[in-house]
C-alpha cells in the first residue's frame, strides 16, 4: 500500500511540474529552451529531495531584462514553495556590508535547515574574487558563498547564541561571587545578603537592558526569558525554568545557569544539502554585444550573435571574475539566455496590448482592437535589443496606458454608445475609431503621440546624411559582392550618437585568409566610397574607426595568422595598444601591403559598381536604413559584377565548401586507386 501512495505521489508531482511548465511557456514569451533546462534540473531535486549529498545548482546568464528573475520567482510562486525560498541579491555584498552575508545564510535562514529550500542568488556577477588584473579582491566575507555552492553546510555561531552565552557567563560570575558572600535564596528570592546581592548584581540584564534589579530578579521576566533563549532545546518552557529556579538554591541555580551554557555548542552546522540553488548574472565578457545601445540594432542579427553563446564562452567569461576552484563550485548547469528576436519582441508587445485591452473591457465593457500599426510604433519606440523587455514594457505604459483615461473620460462625457475601439496609429497620431454593437462608427478621435526615437531617426541635416549615406552604402555594396552575401541591414541615421551602421553578414564558420582579405576591403568601404563620390579632401573624420579596423585586422594577419612572410607569433613590444604598426620594419611593411591590396580592391569594385553605390546612397539619404530584401534588389537590379546573372547571391551558410571540397578530392583519389588495382589485375593477367 505505501509503494503505491509513493508512486502515485511522484506521479502526481511529475504531472505537476510539466504542468508548471507549460504555464511558464505562456507566461514568458521566447524562453521555452530555457524553461526546458530549468525543469529538467528542478525535477530529480522536486522528486527526491532527501538523495541529495550537496546542493544542486543552476546557472542562469543573460542580458539585463531577460526575465532571469521573474522566471525563478514564477517558478517558486507555482510550485507554492514561498516559505523555503530565500532571494538575495549580490549586489548588495560588494564592501564591508558582505559581512552580513554568513548572517543571512545562517540566523536568518536557520529555519531551512535540512530541508528542500530554493535559494535565489541573483546579480551574481557583484561576487566577484578578482580584479580586471586577475589579483584577488580580498572578499573573505563572501567565502561562505562558496560553502554553500560547494556542499551546502556552513560552519557558524549564532549570533542570538552568543549574545545569550555571553549574557549567561557574566551573570555565572556573578553568581559565584554571590555564593561566597552567603547570599541565600527562598522561592526564588534573595531573603539573605540582599544588598550584597544588588552591589554584585548591579547593572546586569540577560535579555533586556531596562529590566530593574530586585530581590526577586531571578523570577522576572528579563531573567526567564533569558534562560529560556539560553537553552538550544525547546524542552524547557519558560513555567517550567520559573518553578525549577524557585526550587532551588543559590548553588542549584547556579548549575542551572552553567547546564544552560553546556546545551549550547559554541558552533552549529547549517545543512542546506537539500537545496536548490539558483544562480543569475549579467557577463558582459560573454554578451560583449551587450554594451551596444543603439536602438536600430537589427533584433534578429542580435539574437543570432547572442545564440553563438556557449558554455565554454561563458566559462573563459567567469574565469575573468572568479578563481578556478570557484567556477568549478558551480557546477556545469549553465543555462544561457539568448535576446528577443523581432517577431518575439512584437509578440510581446501583442501581448502587452491585449492585457491593456482585457482592463479596458472589464472596467468598461468596451472591446477594443489594435491595430498593427500600433504594434509598429511600440516596437520603434520602444525596442533597444540589448535591454531586453523592460524598455518595451515602459513604452507601452507611457504611450498607450497613459492614454486609456483621457479616452474614457471622453467617452464618458459625450455618452457615446460604444462597442468597439479600434485604436490606430497614424501619421504621427493616435486614432480611436468608436463602433456600436451593429459595427457603426459613432466617432473618431485623435491623439497626437510624442515620440521619441522617432523623430531622432528623421534627418535633420540631409547633407550631412547624404554624407553618412554614401560611406554606409560602400560598406554594404563590397560585402555584398565580395562576400556574395547581402548584409542584414544598413542604416544612414539613428536614433542614437551613431550616425549610422552595416551590419554585415559574415560566414558562419573560422577566420581563413581570404575572409580576413575580403573583410579588410569591406572596411575600407567606406572611406573608399566617400572619396571616389566626394573627392580625397572631403573625407570625413569618421573613417578613423574603419581605419583602426583595417590596422589591427592587417596586423592580427601578420602577427597571427601566418599571412606574413614568417608564420610565427609576433609580439608587440613596449605599449598596449595591439593595433599600431609597432613592429619591425619588414613586418610593418607586409602589414600597410595587405591594407593598400585591400584598398585597391575596394576601389576597382565600387568603381565598376558606381550606379549601385550612388543608387543605395540616394534611398539612404531620403530612408534613414534599407533591409536585407531592398539591399538583394538593389545588388541585382544595378550590380555590374558577371556573376551576379549566372551565380547570384548566397546564404552565409553556404559560403564554405570544406566538406564538399574534401568528399571530392577522396572520391577522386580513391577512383583513382580502383583504377591503379585494375591496371595491375590486367598487366597482371596478361602477363600469365
Amino acid at each position: 500500500m505505501e509503494t503505491t501512495v509513493l508512486h502515485k505521489d511522484l506521479i502526481d508531482k511529475r504531472q505537476k511540474l510539466q504542468t508548471i511548465a507549460n504555464t511558464l511557456k505562456e507566461r514568458f514569451i521566447g524562453l521555452d529552451n530555457v524553461i526546458d533546462e530549468m525543469i529538467a534540473t528542478v525535477m530529480p531535486w522536486y522528486l527526491f529531495p532527501e538523495a541529495q549529498l550537496r546542493p544542486t545548482v543552476i546557472n542562469l546568464w543573460g542580458l539585463t531584462g531577460s526575465g532571469k528573475t521573474a522566471l525563478v520567482q514564477a517558478l517558486v510562486e507555482l510550485l507554492n514553495h514561498q516559505k523555503l525560498y530565500s532571494h538575495i541579491d549580490m549586489g548588495e555584498f560588494e564592501s564591508d556590508s558582505a559581512k552580513w552575508m554568513k548572517k543571512i545564510l545562517t540566523d536568518d535562514l536557520a529555519f531551512f535547515h535540512d530541508k528542500p529550500a530554493i535559494i535565489c542568488l541573483d546579480e551574481f556577477q557583484f561576487a566577484r574574487t578578482l580584479d580586471a588584473d586577475d589579483k584577488e579582491l580580498g572578499k573573505d566575507k563572501l567565502r561562505v558563498v562558496w560553502d554553500l555552492l560547494d556542499t551546502g553546510k556552513i560552519e557558524y555561531t549564532p549570533n542570538y547564541g552568543s549574545f545569550y552565552l555571553f549574557r549567561a557567563e557574566s551573570g555565572l560570575r556573578r553568581l559565584e561571587r554571590a555564593l561566597k558572600s552567603d547570599v541565600q535564596l527562598e522561592q526564588g528570592k534573595v531573603v539573605s545578603g540582599k544588598d550584597t546581592f544588588l552591589k554584585i548584581f548591579e547593572g546586569f540584564y540577560f535579555d533586556d537592558g531596562d529590566a530593574p534589579m530586585t530581590a526577586d530578579y531571578f523570577t522576572s521576566e528579563d531573567f526567564i526569558d533569558g534562560m529560556y533563549y539560553l537553552f538550544d532545546n525547546d524542552e524547557y518552557s519558560k513555567e517550567y525554568i520559573r518553578q525549577r529556579i524557585k526550587a532551588g538554591s543559590l548553588a542549584e541555580l547556579l548549575a542551572f545557569v552553567f547546564e544552560g551554557m553546556e546545551s549550547r555548542s559554541a558552533t552549529k552546522t547549517l545543512d542546506l544539502s537539500r537545496a536548490f540553488i539558483f544562480v543569475l548574472g549579467n557577463l558582459d565578457e560573454a554578451y560583449a554585444m551587450s554594451r551596444n545601445m543603439n536602438p536600430d540594432i537589427n533584433a534578429d542579427e542580435f539574437h543570432e550573435q547572442t545564440g553563438k553563446i556557449t558554455i565554454a564562452h561563458i566559462k573563459r567569461a567567469l574565469r575573468k571574475r572568479f578563481r578556478a576552484e570557484q567556477i568549478a563550485r558551480l557546477g556545469n548547469n549553465h543555462v544561457i539566455y539568448k535576446s528577443f528576436n523581432s517577431a518575439q519582441f512584437r509578440q510581446l508587445i501583442q501581448q502587452e496590448l491585449s492585457r491593456v485591452g482585457d482592463f479596458i473591457q472589464q472596467k468598461f465593457g468596451w472591446k477594443i482592437t489594435f491595430d498593427d500599426s500600433v504594434v509598429n510604433v511600440v516596437y520603434a519606440e520602444g525596442v533597444f535589443p540589448a535591454q531586453g523587455t523592460r524598455p518595451v514594457l515602459t513604452t507601452v505604459k507611457n504611450l498607450i496606458e497613459s492614454r486609456i483615461s483621457n479616452l474614457a473620460v471622453s467617452i464618458l462625457e459625450y455618452q457615446w454608445s460604444v462597442h468597439e475601439i479600434v485604436w490606430a496609429f497614424h501619421d504621427t497620431h493616435f486614432v480611436y475609431t468608436l463602433k456600436d454593437h451593429q459595427g457603426e462608427t459613432v466617432s473618431s478621435l485623435s491623439d497626437k503621440a510624442r515620440l521619441k526615437l522617432e523623430n531622432l531617426r528623421k534627418s535633420v541635416d540631409p547633407e550631412l546624411q547624404a554624407h553618412t549615406a554614401v560611406h554606409e552604402a560602400g560598406h554594404a555594396v563590397l560585402a555584398a559582392l565580395t562576400l556574395r552575401i547581402v548584409p542584414s541591414v544598413v542604416v544612414s541615421r539613428t536614433a542614437s550618437e551613431a550616425e549610422g551602421f552595416c551590419l554585415v553578414n559574415f560566414p558562419k564558420g573560422p577566420v581563413t585568409r581570404e575572409t580576413l582579405k575580403k573583410d579588410i576591403v569591406i572596411t575600407l568601404g567606406g572611406y573608399v566610397a566617400e572619396r571616389i563620390v566626394f573627392g580625397e579632401e572631403m573625407t570625413c573624420s569618421g573613417v578613423s574607426a574603419d581605419i583602426e579596423e583595417a590596422s589591427s585586422l592587417a596586423n592580427k594577419a601578420v602577427r597571427q595568422y601566418a599571412m606574413g612572410s614568417d608564420p610565427i607569433f609576433l609580439a608587440v613590444e613596449n605599449t598596449l595598444n595591439e593595433d599600431a604598426f609597432f613592429l619591425s620594419e619588414r613586418y610593418a611593411t607586409e602589414a600597410i601591403k595587405i591594407i593598400r591590396d585591400g584598398e585597391n580592391e575596394a576601389e576597382k569594385i565600387l568603381l565598376r559598381n558606381k550606379l549601385l553605390l550612388l543608387k543605395m546612397a540616394e534611398y539612404l539619404t531620403k530612408h534613414s536604413k534599407m533591409e536585407e530584401a531592398l539591399i538583394a534588389e538593389y545588388v541585382m537590379k544595378y550590380g555590374k559584377e558577371s556573376w551576379l546573372e549566372s551565380e547570384g547571391l548566397i546564404k552565409k551558410d553556404q559560403y564554405y565548401r570544406f566538406n564538399t571540397v574534401m568528399e571530392e578530392q577522396l572520391r577522386a583519389l580513391e577512383s583513382n586507386e580502383a583504377e591503379t588495382v585494375m591496371e595491375e589485375l590486367i598487366a597482371e593477367v596478361t602477363r600469365g
